[in-house]
């Protein structure tokens, strides 16, 4: 069943950016979305996390969803936002990093019902010839809209220019629309809004070609109102991934509940999926108290439960207030051995071992010893034996570190 109050609730939320004309109204019926993700990397981080939920959105209001799995885009490389040419990425790179994000996305959509489908674009980007795409796309295209995105301006006006495979990336991203609507009767495009002139570009296609209506929607590009940086980077400039092994779990929880507070009303509008009226109201306790950061709070659960599970969002937060809110709950062994991967972790053989200010310089707390003089002396380190095995130093209210007997 077609939810009616769909679009009331992205335009509530804050996540329609640009829509062709007309959207609205046939979201009254269903209609299949697509997203593209292209395997650069052998991660998704948090920012491919929005175009992941908005399809769930989608899913859920009654519609049906492709993830597009970039296999042949990704060896080209989409200009947009980037400030010069990326190094192509090797064939056997793109496979292996194709399997990863497959298994990641699986976890947030259900690709073995028959609401959510993965392609691949090279299933058809590697086996089309010249020929027959100059007839079949490339006749439809005006170069003059090709140069008037803003990408492509950008890029002529910088040193490093721009090259005509990347120049071409537009056309791909067209294509896949095409063939998608043809062959799947897909007929909405949505993506990030840096997107929007590659995704208008689809639509074009699919009216000239085809001589009939397909739909975009760009979602907002998040940037944090405080600092001008873009969301999913850490200040250090490190993005937020969404695999374990590269963003630690309590690390994604950290984050989060550190998100500014211009920022993160926005972000619990994006992320969660919680109903409109449950939002409103821990918005409105929120602002009673905003030193009990509330929503970061909510919103910190809420996202590593989705991206880790339930178990790691407890166990983050049970972390969380004994490290920082200096909570009675005791940390259990099985706590030290999740968060000594979070935080800087040193080994040692025994206790003798111990001299405090070269574990402060070895766990990284401090640059230097005399850094760590000068802390100790100022009675701004202390440290607590657990288990007969673990120290946790502290210096400060925000720095710790975890000592670890063998």
């Amino acid at each position: 069943m077609i939810d009616k109050n769909f679009w009331r609730d992205l335009k509530w939320r804050g996540l329609v950016y640009d829509a062709t004309p007309g959207l609205d109204k046939d979201l009254s019926k269903e209609v299949t979305v697509y997203i593209g993700i292209d395997p650069t990397g052998d991660s998704l981080h948090i920012g491919h996390l929005m175009g992941v939920t908005m399809a769930k959105r989608f899913v859920d209001a009654g519609h049906k969803a492709i993830i597009i799995m970039g296999g042949g885009t990704s060896l080209i490389g989409d200009p947009s936002g980037k400030d010069a040419e990326r190094p192509m990425v090797d064939y056997k790179v793109i496979e292996a990093n194709k399997r990863k994000l497959k298994k990641q996305l699986s976890r947030f959509l259900d690709f073995d019902g028959k609401r959510v489908h993965m392609i691949d674009n090279v299933d058809w980007l590697g086996k089309v010839k010249l020929i027959e795409f100059l007839r079949e796309v490339g006749k439809y295209m005006p170069v003059s809209s090709m140069m008037d995105k803003e990408s492509v301006k950008a890029r002529l006006e910088r040193e490093q220019g721009l090259s005509y495979a990347e120049f071409s990336y537009q056309l791909l991203q067209a294509y896949d629309f095409a063939v998608l609507f043809e062959k799947h009767g897909c007929n909405v495009q949505m993506g990030g809004s840096d997107q929007w002139g590659n995704i208008l570009q689809g639509v074009d296609l699919i009216r000239r070609k085809y001589e009939k209506t397909a739909h975009g929607l760009s979602f907002p590009l998040i940037v944090d109102p405080k600092t001008g940086r873009k969301f999913g980077k850490t200040e250090s400039g490190s993005a937020i991934w969404l695999d374990p092994e590269k963003t630690h779990p309590f690390g994604l929880y950290q984050f989060l509940i550190n998100v500014s507070d211009e920022l993160a009303p926005t972000l619990l509008k994006f992320y969660s999926f919680k109903d409109i009226k449950v939002i409103k109201k821990v918005l409105s306790d929120w602002d009673k108290d905003r030193q009990g950061r509330l929503v970061q709070r909510v919103l910190a659960e809420e996202l590593v439960t989705t991206v880790h599970g339930e178990k790691k969002a407890k166990q983050s937060r049970k972390v969380a207030q004994v490290l920082f809110d200096r909570g009675k709950e005791r940390m259990s062994r099985s706590d030290f051995e999740f968060v000594k991967l979070a935080i800087p972790h040193m080994e040692i053989k025994s206790k003798s071992e111990i001299v405090i200010e070269e574990v402060l310089v070895e766990l990284g707390l401090v640059s230097s010893k005399s850094e760590a003089r000068r802390v100790v002396e100022q009675n701004g380190v202390s440290y607590e034996l657990f288990y007969d095995k673990y120290f946790l130093v502290r210096k400060g209210k925000k720095d710790f570190g975890v000592v670890e007997m063998e």
